[in-house]
């Protein structure tokens, strides 16, 4: 069972056309407070390097 605390993970797949729409998405998902989206121009993993 999930506890309260733990917020909906969202991952948001678009295509580049879409990113505008995405983006305004992304805010209003994220004022929410109870939603963690992710989208890769706002949470961006860092490169390993020498992998």
């Amino acid at each position: 069972m999930k506890s309260v605390d733990s917020k909906l993970r969202v991952f948001l797949c678009h295509s580049s056309q879409d990113k505008p729409i995405v983006c305004e998405l992304y805010r209003r998902l994220s004022a929410e407070g109870w939603i963690d989206p992710w989208l890769d121009e706002e949470k961006r993993l860092p490169a390993k390097i020498g992998a």
